[in-house]
């Protein structure tokens, strides 16, 4: 290597030593997604959902919202409610890494990539330090450990990770990745999106307040075009929620009643399990927030009414901590009140997701405090905070087990039953029964005498011949749901679903036939997919003004 690239090295290094540290510190919490094989989590259905959204690619079911193997091989709309921007993402990526290596690539995105953005947020507003200790913090938030080595909540953890681009690149005017990333977090995880969306409208309010609400047309359009944009999923997800048995979400131990934490797991526990929420500190999983980050959170409120800060930092800190005070306090029974009020936070089903946004929050405070010493300090204090956020939670992030599966062995044999009838409740639609075993090969003939071949099950439809020898009733193994339509020699038939299982059923007199079913929007789905159409048009329209 001569000199001149020595130097060239030697500048790079010396103006991106921070965000290679963060880096490194990334690689230092995610090295068991890069051994050989698979790892333990409880959700392990990623790699089933990224191979049926490859499924929807291959029958151009876009957007993607029927998938034929789960629900035990009757297919149920899993990504009509299901949070889909990281399985688009994964679908893609498979073609080149294959299904394993992707659900991995997926999860080291999840877990570190949020630490760059809330580094760049918090840098432009109280300088590198800041920006670097909030950055390590949110990295080693014992939640993230939970939320990818226990859990395998992939697409909360997304959320986590988009949500600190969304607030840097609002706060920097930079409304075209803006709208982008606002647009992929509202298809990230729905909890989420309830979540942090105040967090986004008060951001945004306070941003505007500070200019005098110059860019107050332009904020307000980018809002529009963002939720345009997601409009395929989110109105569906939201709207139709009616059409599955959704109260399989929220029953037994999915009851937000049974899943509140106490004080002391939020703020001393230190026993980490792999187990599952159960009521009361006896359960297996660890719930804290973290003592860094609680702690400096504590102070960053506690200094400011005995320092000299500027009047707009002091309001932002002060509403800032609130939100963290509020997304503590729902975790904790005494909220209760305000879950039996509102609704819809019974689709949380526990109480403790509220921690996705007090580590976010306290990480944030935590960077401002470092603006607190004098600038001569700072990098001392900086390094003593991650020496010690480090030390007490590093630990926390590995999986309990690895598994030495190749991907051929992972979509075959028990494994792949395991992830066919994996989550089957979910989104059972709400005219269909929990199956006892998986869906047979081809349709049954429950009456009558007829010779069925040539069956083919793929994303968005199905089709068939059949001989019918006896009047016949025959039942297709899969469920019905809005809209599945049925035509028989290239005509609409009328189909039944009052079955047993609630899958779709024809009856047939004597004759030969090429039966197919087709899965179409309904009225709702078109028009949410021509609001994503038109406001894809608009964004375009708004990069290339924004460009010239």
């Amino acid at each position: 290597m001569n000199k001149h690239s020595l130097l060239l090295h030697s500048k790079f290094f010396k103006s991106n030593w921070i965000l290679i540290l963060i880096f490194v510190l990334g690689l230092s919490i995610s090295w068991p997604l890069f051994k050989s094989g698979y790892f333990s989590h409880q959700d392990d259905l990623h790699i089933i959902r990224i191979v049926e959204m490859r499924k929807c690619f291959s029958d151009l079911q876009i957007p993607c919202r029927w998938v034929p193997d789960m629900g035990w091989g009757n297919g149920f709309p899993l990504f009509n409610f299901y949070g889909v921007a990281a399985y688009y993402l994964g679908a893609i990526i498979s073609y080149f890494i294959g299904f394993i290596a992707t659900s991995k690539l997926l999860f080291f995105v999840a877990l570190t990539a949020g630490s760059f953005g809330i580094y760049f947020l918090v840098k432009d507003l109280w300088g590198k330090y800041a920006g670097l200790t909030s950055a390590v913090l949110y990295l080693f938030a014992p939640y993230k450990a939970l939320d990818i080595y226990v859990r395998g909540a992939l697409t909360e953890s997304m959320a986590l990770a988009i949500i600190p681009f969304v607030l840097y690149f609002g706060y920097r005017k930079k409304y075209v990745p803006f709208i982008l990333t606002l647009f992929l977090f509202l298809i990230t995880h729905n909890i989420m999106t309830i979540v942090f969306l105040p967090v986004i409208f008060i951001w945004m309010f306070y941003l505007l307040y500070l200019s005098k609400f110059k860019d107050l047309k332009l904020v307000i359009l980018s809002f529009i075009v963002a939720f345009g944009l997601s409009a395929f999923f989110v109105l569906p997800a939201f709207l139709e929620k009616d059409l599955v048995q959704t109260e399989s979400l929220t029953r037994f131990e999915l009851d937000y009643r049974a899943n509140f934490i106490s004080i002391k797991q939020l703020f001393l526990d230190r026993v980490w399990g792999y187990g599952t929420s159960i009521p009361g500190p006896e359960g297996g999983m660890n719930f804290q927030i973290g003592w860094p980050h609680w702690l400096l959170a504590l102070l960053s409120i506690s200094v400011i009414f005995f320092k000299k800060v500027e009047k707009k930092t002091k309001y932002l800190i002060l509403t800032i901590f609130l939100i963290f005070l509020m997304s503590t306090f729902m975790t904790h029974i005494r909220s209760a009140f305000i879950w039996e009020k509102i609704s819809i936070l019974s689709f949380f089903q526990f109480p403790w997701r509220w921690l996705s946004l007090s580590i976010l929050i306290s990480s944030v405070l935590g960077g401002f405090t470092i603006t607190l010493v004098k600038e001569k300090y700072r990098k001392y204090i900086t390094t003593f905070i991650i020496i010690i956020t480090i030390i007490l939670n590093w630990g926390y992030f590995k999986p309990r087990e690895f598994y030495n599966i190749t991907e051929s062995q992972k979509l075959s044999g028990e494994l792949w039953e395991n992830q066919r009838k994996g989550a089957v409740l979910d989104y059972l639609p709400k005219t269909a029964l929990e199956p006892r075993e998986a869906a047979p090969s081809l349709p049954i003939i429950v009456s009558g005498e007829a010779k069925v071949i040539n069956f083919v099950n793929h994303s968005n439809n199905w089709k068939f011949n059949v001989e019918v020898i006896k009047d016949s009733q025959i039942d297709i193994p899969v469920y019905y749901f809005p809209n599945w339509e049925v035509k028989i020699n290239g005509k609409s038939y009328p189909s039944r679903h009052d079955n047993l299982l609630g899958r779709i059923s024809i009856n047939l007199s004597t004759g030969n036939y090429e039966v197919e079913g087709n899965f179409k929007n309904t009225p709702l789905r078109t028009i949410a997919n021509m609001i994503s159409l038109i406001s894809l048009v608009g964004f375009i329209l708004i990069w290339r003004k924004r460009k010239n």
